[in-house]
């Protein structure tokens, strides 16, 4: 992009020293890697909503863990080569601004090329708005450019801080039905109850609400998600056993966040005809208590 950025809107490095964007507004800021287009992270009065690990890593071609990775066009391991990488190929790449403006907003754009058609042989844009006010909201978008179908998944698989993750919960996913995929999962909870983190838990959620609550009582905060487009939900937390395997995690660093990923993906992954395309959008608000 070679016009001039607004003045609420900056050129920055993170800590390894990778290009990003920082966006303000009334006291307000949301930092953006180009790498992967990742939200690092979304400061309301100085204080992050989102959540990154204790040893994170800020290299080139990987994400950090935590604030929002991407994930397209596959969710989670591929399903037929464990070499490719996990959760897709667009988190690792870099991305490029293609707008900026005022409200602040900003728009980057990743596109298909060789590398990635070697991964997944497909013609396709991707776009990511991020605009900051006195909400977030993030609108990934994507485009068939090709002359082929395809069927893709996507997520924004945004990490929350919580303080203390025994006494957070989850509100709306209730009547939602779920498929649990943790190693040692919870046993007998109750499902129509507001979701509680008592062991490991990886579930995913389908033909979700476009509303739904995170409330953590230890930081007096909660978190409003507001979606569109979006038929699928997978709620995360590692524990104790999972966290030892993670890359750039400290032992006791489950305790403190929770994972809410907007998302379509399994049964509910997207099919586009050429020339078509899809956009899912996370509205944020974090208000206390």
């Amino acid at each position: 992009m070679s016009e001039r950025l607004p003045s609420n809107v900056k050129q920055d490095r993170d800590p390894g020293g990778r290009s990003l964007l920082r966006l303000e507004h009334d006291g307000d800021a949301v930092e953006v890697a180009t790498v992967g287009a990742q939200v690092l992270r979304w400061l309301r009065q100085g204080t992050d909503v989102l959540w990154t690990a204790s040893q994170p890593k800020y290299a080139d071609g990987q994400p950090v863990r935590g604030g929002v990775p991407l994930v397209f066009p596959w969710f989670g391991d591929h399903p037929a080569d464990a070499k490719l990488p996990a959760h897709g190929f667009a988190r690792n790449r870099t991305w490029q601004l293609v707008h900026a403006n005022e409200t602040p907003e900003v728009v980057l754009q990743l596109g298909d090329d060789d590398a990635t058609r070697a991964m997944w042989p497909h013609a396709f844009r991707l776009r990511l708005s991020v605009v900051l006010g006195s909400r977030l909201r993030l609108g990934l978008s994507i485009e068939n450019t090709g002359t082929a179908p395809f069927r893709c998944e996507q997520a924004l698989h945004t990490y929350f801080g919580v303080g203390d993750i025994a006494t957070a919960s989850v509100h709306g996913l209730e009547a939602s039905p779920h498929t649990e995929h943790a190693a040692a999962p919870e046993t007998g909870w109750d499902p129509r109850q507001p979701l509680r983190f008592r062991a490991e838990t990886d579930r995913i959620f389908q033909r979700v609400p476009e509303r739904l609550e995170l409330r953590a009582p230890l930081l007096s905060r909660t978190v409003v998600l507001q979606t569109t487009g979006a038929a699928s939900a997978i709620v995360w937390n590692p524990w104790p056993a999972k966290t030892a395997k993670l890359s750039q995690m400290a032992a006791d660093d489950w305790q403190r966040f929770c994972c809410i990923e907007s998302a379509n993906v399994r049964e509910a992954a997207i099919e586009l005809a050429p020339g078509a395309s899809h956009t899912l959008t996370l509205r944020l608000e974090c208000s206390a208590g």
